[in-house]
C-alpha cells in the first residue's frame, strides 16, 4: 500500500466516526510485503521509540501496519490522526534518534538466532540492521556483530550468552519460533518459514528475554538443561509469564507445551511458567501505554432467581478469549455479528440468549483499548458477559504448581477478575492431575469467594475426566465456589476420531443438553480450532426443549450453589 493510498484509506475510515478516548497522533508504518529484515528493524524501533521515556519520532508515538487487523482496530478506538511515512525515512529519523546504533547480522545466516537479536536489541537499545538495509542508513555506533560473536548461529549458545550478560537487564520471558517446521521432524525440524516478528515492538519496549529451544521442553538435553537454569534463576516475578508461543515438538497436531507448565518439571511440580498467547501480535508497544486500573462496566447480574429442580440451567460459553489472536481478529467480527443479530429483535431466547465470552486479562495493560471496545459492544446487548480464559491470569495447569506459585497464582486471577468485573474463570488442566487440582488447587478459590465459577476443560480434551461421576455437573468448596465438569464443543463436521462427542451438530448437541437429568446446572465450551463458531450455538439454541434454560456465570453459580445446598440440607 503507497503512502498516499494509506493516508485516503485512513482519512475515509475516519469520517463520521465517534473517537473512543482523546485523538492519538502515531507515525504510521506500513510492512505489509516489506522483507523480513525490514520488518525486524522496524519493529525493534517501534519498540524503543514507544518506551514510556522516549519522545517517540518527532513527539509521536509509533503504529505499524502488519494486516488488515491493525487499520481495523485504529478505527474501531480512536480519532485517526497520523503521519505517514516510508520504511526507510522512518528507519533514518530511528537511528538518528538512536544515536545511530545498531547491531549486524545477516537475516539468512543468522535466522536461528533471530529470537536472542531481538533481546540484545532491547537490551542495547540498537537496532537490527541486515547488510541489505544497512548501507543506506546513518549508522554509527555498532553495539554488537552477530557474525563474529556467534558465527555458527546455534540458538543454544546464544541463548546461554545473553542469560549470562543480560538477563539482569530483562523484566520477563517470551517465545519466538524463528521458521523452524516443528509439525514434521520434531526433532529435527528443517527451516522452511520465517520468524512471526509482530511481537517483537512489545519485546524491545519491555525488554522481555526472547528465545527459542526446540528441545527447551525435552528432558535430558542440554537445551532443556539451560531452560530450566532459566527458568529457576531470573529476576521476573512468579509464576514466571511467556509471552508468544511455544510450538516446539508438535505431536498428532498439538503443541504439548504451549500451556509452559509440563515445560519444565521437578519433583512432578512444574517450576512455574504460564503463557500469555500473543505470538504475533504487532502494536502492543503502543496499545500498551495507558493500562486500565480501575474496574471494567459489566452488564449487571441479573435478578436472583429460585433453584427450579424442574429446569436444566446451562451457561454457553465462547472460549480461545486466551488468545489475542482471537482477540484482535475473529472474535471482534463474532463481536459485531453478536450486537447485530441482538439489535435486529425477535424473540430474545434465541436471538439475544445469555452468552458468555472468555476474556485475555492481560488486555488491561497489553491493548486496554481494545478491551473498553469489548465491553461497551457487551453493554448494548444487555446480555453479554465477561470471564476468565484459561486457566485465569495465564494459560497453565495451575493444579501442577507448587503450594507458593498456586497461592501467587490465586491472588493474580481474583485481582484480573475485579478488574474485569467478572465471577469466573475458565480452567484447563491436565488430564490425570485432575484430582490433585481438586483437592489441592481449586479449593484455595473458595476462601475468598472472588470467583464463583470455574469452568474445566480437560487436555487433551477427548480423555474423560473421572473425578466427576456420571452426572455429576459440578462439585462446591467451601460453599462459595463451584468447579463445572468438562464439556467441550469444538466443531460440528462428523468426528473423524473420538472425541466423547465434541464434534457434534447443534441438533445432536441439544438433545444431550435436553436430556441431561431435569435440575442439572452446567456449562458449554465452544471452542473455534475444531471449526465451531459463534453461529454454532445460534444453530443449537433454537432446539433446546422449553424446560432448558440458557443463563449467565453468576446465575448458573446460583443454582449450582443453591442445589447444592438442599442436596446438603
Amino acid at each position: 500500500m503507497s503512502m498516499r493510498v494509506l493516508v485516503a484509506v485512513l482519512a475515509a475510515a475516519g469520517a463520521g466516526l465517534v473517537a473512543a478516548g482523546p485523538p492519538m497522533t502515531a507515525t504510521m508504518v506500513d510492512l505489509q510485503g516489506a522483507s523480513l529484515a525490514d520488518q525486524i528493524a522496524v519493529q525493534c524501533c517501534a519498540g524503543l521509540l514507544n518506551r514510556p521515556t522516549s519522545p517517540g519520532l518527532n513527539g509521536n508515538r509509533v503504529f505499524t501496519l502488519m494486516n488488515s487487523d491493525d487499520l481495523k482496530w485504529w478505527n474501531a478506538t480512536n480519532r485517526p490522526s497520523t503521519v505517514a511515512t516510508g520504511i526507510q525515512p522512518f528507519l533514518s529519523g530511528c537511528l538518528n534518534a538512536l544515536a545511530g546504533r545498531w547491531i549486524a547480522y545477516n537475516v539468512t545466516a543468522h535466522q536461528l538466532v533471530i529470537p536472542n537479536i531481538i533481546t540484545l536489541a532491547s537490551v542495547l537499545d540498537a537496532i537490527p540492521l541486515d547488510p541489505t538495509i544497512a548501507a543506506n542508513l546513518p549508522t554509527q555506533a555498532k553495539a554488537f556483530d552477530v557474525g563474529v560473536t556467534w558465527a555458527a548461529a546455534d540458538p543454544r549458545v546464544a541463548t546461554e550468552y545473553v542469560y549470562e550478560k543480560y538477563v539482569n537487564q530483562t523484566t520477563g520471558m517470551a517465545k519466538m519460533n524463528p521458521g523452524l517446521d516443528t509439525h514434521h521432524n520434531p526433532g529435527h525440524p528443517n527451516i522452511t518459514g520465517t520468524p512471526n516478528v509482530g511481537l517483537v515492538d512489545y519485546i524491545v519496549r519491555e525488554k522481555l528475554f526472547n528465545f527459542f529451544l526446540n528441545d527447551g521442553c525435552i528432558p535430558f538435553t542440554d537445551e532443556h538443561a539451560l531452560e530450566t537454569r532459566i527458568v529457576t534463576n531470573n529476576p521476573w516475578p512468579r509464576p514466571v509469564a511467556v509471552y508468544g508461543y511455544d510450538d516446539s515438538w508438535v505431536i498428532f497436531g498439538g503443541d504439548p507445551f504451549e500451556a509452559e507448565a509440563t515445560c519444565v518439571m521437578r519433583d512432578g511440580k512444574s517450576v512455574g511458567m504460564g503463557q500469555i498467547s500473543s505470538g504475533g501480535i504487532n502494536n502492543l508497544a503502543f496499545w500498551s501505554a495507558d493500562p486500565i486500573t480501575t474496574p471494567l462496566k459489566q452488564n449487571p447480574k441479573p435478578p436472583s432467581e429460585p433453584y427450579r429442580p424442574d429446569t436444566t440451567y446451562i451457561t454457553l460459553v465462547i472460549g480461545d478469549g486466551d488468545s489475542m489472536g482471537e482477540n484482535k481478529g475473529r472474535h471482534y467480527t463474532w463481536m459485531q455479528e453478536r450486537v447485530a443479530k441482538c439489535a435486529a429483535g425477535g424473540n430474545p431466547a434465541t436471538s439475544c440468549f445469555p452468552l458468555v465470552w472468555s476474556m485475555q486479562p492481560h488486555l488491561l495493560h497489553l491493548a486496554p483499548e481494545w478491551l473498553q471496545w469489548y465491553y461497551r459492544q457487551a453493554l448494548k446487548t444487555g446480555r453479554d458477559w465477561f470471564v476468565l480464559p484459561p486457566s485465569g491470569d495465564l494459560y497453565t495447569y495451575a493444579g501442577l504448581l507448587t503450594d507458593e506459585d498456586q497461592e501467587r497464582f490465586v491472588l493474580n486471577t481474583e485481582r484480573d477478575a475485579e478488574l474485569l468485573s467478572t465471577s469466573a474463570t475458565v480452567g484447563w488442566e491436565w488430564f490425570g492431575t485432575w484430582a490433585n487440582a481438586i483437592n489441592n488447587y481449586f479449593p484455595r478459590y473458595g476462601r475468598n469467594g472472588v470467583v464463583r465459577s470455574i469452568f474445566a476443560t480437560n487436555v487433551p480434551y477427548p480423555i474423560p475426566v473421572l473425578e466427576f461421576g456420571p452426572y455429576e455437573f459440578f462439585k462446591v468448596f467451601n460453599d462459595t465456589t463451584v468447579l463445572f465438569r468438562p464439556r467441550e464443543w469444538r466443531g460440528t463436521a462428523n468426528a473423524t476420531i473420538p472425541t466423547r462427542n465434541a464434534v457434534c451438530s447443534p441438533t445432536q448437541l441439544a438433545h444431550e443438553i435436553s436430556n441431561y437429568p431435569k435440575g442439572s446446572v452446567g456449562h458449554i465450551y465452544l471452542t473455534s480450532d475444531g471449526g465451531a463458531e459463534l453461529d454454532s450455538f445460534y444453530d443449537m439454541v433454537p432446539h433446546l426443549e422449553d424446560h432448558v434454560k440458557v443463563v449467565d456465570q453468576d446465575t448458573l453459580a446460583d443454582m449450582a450453589l443453591q442445589k447444592h445446598a438442599l442436596r446438603s440440607a
